[in-house]
């Protein structure tokens, strides 16, 4: 009797949870989407001043990294590990769109992190998770400080985590969420096959709204191999004012004669 007792309210709660992750996932995605067209109309606006010759600081995107610990609270990587994929990151939106990066914070979550966010799914089941089933919720838990996507300049978080599932190694959810995934072992310079810096700077691409492409040299293409076929990082100059103008960018201000 007991557990058909529960059993309704369960799923109560369930259903609940649900519509509460909906209502939430579509709040995120319209504000994220007003702050994008926003901020492209003011990146509109700094072009016509550049071509008037009056020149600009580069915009800066800001970065948070967390990084799980498992379910023996042993961290998934280190600071020092992650540390040259952000530094490529920084030489790549540098040079190929215009904008710099400053990491406000990489922080070890020592609280042993469940199964759901260790060995997340990815793309239209990491969606799912996201918005109906409540499987990101420990995610969220520690992103709360800097959820605000209505606000331009927001930082976008790159989780570290232990396993994708399926055969992608990073994950980003787009205009739907500030912040992307990245397995650990892409900063394990010890694993030839797996070590990659490309991922977490693809990722980022993708939080700032740019879709893949066919080019193997270009950051957005799909797939990258290590050691022998990593994927190139040049971007496009459509792709590069895509970035200007994404929420996440904080402007450059201009500069003084």
């Amino acid at each position: 009797m007991a557990a058909a007792v529960s059993g309704p309210g369960g799923l109560g709660r369930r259903v609940t949870g649900a519509l509460s992750g909906l209502t939430r996932a579509l709040t995120h995605t319209s504000a994220a989407l007003a702050a994008d067209l926003g901020s492209a109309l003011a990146r509109a606006g700094e072009a016509v001043g550049e071509l008037a010759g009056r020149d600009r600081e580069p915009g800066v995107l800001r970065l948070r990294v967390l990084i799980l610990s498992d379910e023996r609270g042993r961290p998934l990587t280190s600071e020092a590990k992650v540390r040259p994929a952000l530094d490529r990151a920084e030489t790549v939106l540098r040079a190929e769109a215009g904008i710099r990066t400053r990491v406000l914070s990489v922080d070890t979550i020592t609280e042993p992190a469940p199964a759901e966010a260790l060995d997340p799914h990815a793309n239209r089941r990491l969606l799912l998770d996201d918005v109906l089933l409540g499987r990101t919720a420990w995610y969220h838990r520690h992103l709360d400080e800097y959820a605000d996507p209505d606000t331009v300049g927001a930082p976008v978080t790159v989780i570290v985590v232990r396993q994708i599932t399926g055969r992608t190694t990073g994950c980003s959810l787009g205009v739907n969420a500030d912040w992307v995934i990245v397995q650990a072992s892409l900063f394990d310079r010890a694993r030839d096959h797996t070590y990659d810096e490309t991922v977490l700077v693809h990722e980022l691409g993708h939080a700032l709204n740019l879709p893949h492409t066919r080019d193997r040299e270009n950051l957005m293409f799909p797939s990258s191999s290590p050691p022998r076929d990593v994927r190139g990082t040049r971007l496009q100059r459509w792709q590069a004012a895509v970035v200007q103008s994404n929420r996440h960018v904080v402007p450059g201000r201009p500069v003084r004669g």
